[in-house]
């Protein structure tokens, strides 16, 4: 070992479903970036009563399902820790009570360009009792032409095509989860529909060149975002639905926020918790960040874990380094995505304007993003659990100890480990980092 751990300072940091522990020399300058919280909902029963039988805007559930032939319920995909168990059997008994009961009710999991939902999937993602109740649940499918539907294009030129299930409902509920996402600026609200919705041709659209260069498009980031303000003319453009719920939760999981209602009213209450939540201060950017792929569901796939790789990026200083640790235990991700991987031997020069001269490939972006985080930074994963398959595809060192990562890095003179200063960011993406004073 390259560095003396005489006197250490014990971390924690997201891995899998529980944690990893890390140890730092005592002399070291460590922060550890925890969000500032919010006081947990004390009754998330009542504050689902709230917002389905008091939404922002709008009469309760039950009034506008009455005399609806069926109804359709869209929730994100096992990417995303929404609590929809805790909301589900409530929202069914709404539904039961107007006229519409469990039989005529469709789940449909906003997949995005991601796998189907498995069956194990589906009874976590909705719970038991809803499984029990007969709704039916099908995964969207964005590479299947005729089950969207066109809405014209955005103003950038989008060619915008939908999931005709929603499009074609007579009644229509969003289910979401608000927390920073690293294009969007926040998920939920519209992103829900889209790309959740979206076919590949508006995916793919949608995280080109042009969209993604945007110096506002970035985690956390809401005025100004074109690329929130493009999936927002979208929303509209798909028609409001019924009832948008969003959840927030901090960084234990627990839920601090519960908000029902008109989409844009419900996402911006949303946003507003969120970044209340989750926000953490930093002093300065550091010369080594310890982050998270954010644990389970996120750390699932490499390519999730690339949103771990970017907040990390986002609390360190040009030419500092970032470890991240994600357990990855399903791979890269896409057949699309394990392709790029493998043909890059290096992201800090993968062209991050690909796309602009020729036909983008699906899940580009993710190495775009990649390739943005490792031109400012040196990235190790760490990855005990990785696949040897995937060790071989990703074209970072992926180690299996936080040792073997701080050797590599004190070998390759990226990092001076006399004093260096050392940002820990337990839950990686869940975590917005507000910096005092930049470099």
């Amino acid at each position: 070992m390259e560095y003396e751990v005489a006197t250490i300072v014990n971390v924690s940091l997201r891995y899998g479903r529980g944690w990893v522990e890390a140890e730092l020399p005592e002399k070291w300058h460590v922060e550890v970036l925890a969000p500032a919280g919010h006081e947990p909902v004390s009754n998330v029963q009542a504050a689902v009563v709230e917002a389905l039988d008091r939404p922002i805007g709008l009469p309760p559930l039950s009034d506008r399902a009455r005399g609806r032939d069926w109804a359709l319920v869209v929730v994100s995909d096992i990417t995303r820790p929404v609590p929809n168990a805790l909301l589900m059997p409530a929202l069914l008994e709404r539904l039961e009570s107007a006229g519409v009961p469990a039989s005529r009710v469709v789940v449909l999991i906003a997949t995005g360009l991601h796998r189907p939902a498995t069956k194990a999937e589906i009874q976590e993602l909705l719970g038991e009792e809803t499984v029990r109740a007969g709704v039916q649940v099908v995964s969207h499918r964005a590479r299947e032409v005729a089950e969207h539907q066109s809405l014209g294009k955005t103003t950038t030129g989008v060619p915008v095509t939908l999931d005709r299930r929603y499009l074609e409902a007579p009644l229509r509920i969003v289910v979401g989860l608000v927390e920073p996402h690293f294009m969007a600026g926040f998920s939920g609200g519209p992103k829900s529909l889209c790309p959740g919705l979206a076919s590949a041709e508006t995916i793919m659209g949608f995280h080109s060149p042009a969209l993604l260069s945007h110096e506002r498009v970035a985690p956390g980031v809401t005025e100004g975002n074109l690329f929130l303000e493009e999936i927002r003319r979208v929303a509209e453009r798909a028609g409001e639905p019924e009832l948008c719920v969003n959840f927030v939760l901090d960084a234990e999981r627990r839920i601090v926020g519960v908000f029902g209602g008109r989409m844009g009213e419900v996402h911006k209450a949303a946003i507003a918790r969120a970044r209340e939540t989750l926000t953490a201060r930093l002093s300065e950017p550091a010369d080594l960040v310890l982050t998270s792929g954010g644990g389970y569901p996120l750390d699932l796939t490499f390519y999730q874990g690339v949103k771990g790789i970017v907040a990390g990026v986002g609390a360190a200083r040009l030419g500092g380094c970032v470890i991240v640790f994600q357990q990855n235990a399903e791979g890269a991700g896409s057949a699309e995505f394990a392709s790029l991987l493998a043909s890059c031997d290096d992201p800090a020069v993968w062209p991050i304007d690909c796309g602009r001269n020729r036909a983008q490939v699906i899940d580009e972006w993710e190495m775009v993003e990649l390739a943005k985080a490792a031109r400012r930074a040196r990235i190790i994963n760490v990855c005990p659990d990785a696949p040897a398959s995937l060790r071989e595809l990703v074209p970072i060192p992926t180690v299996n100890t936080l040792e073997e990562a701080l050797d590599l890095l004190v070998k390759t003179s990226a990092l001076d480990c006399r004093s260096p200063k050392v940002a820990v960011m337990p839950d990686g993406p869940y975590t917005l980092v507000q910096c005092d004073r930049k470099t």
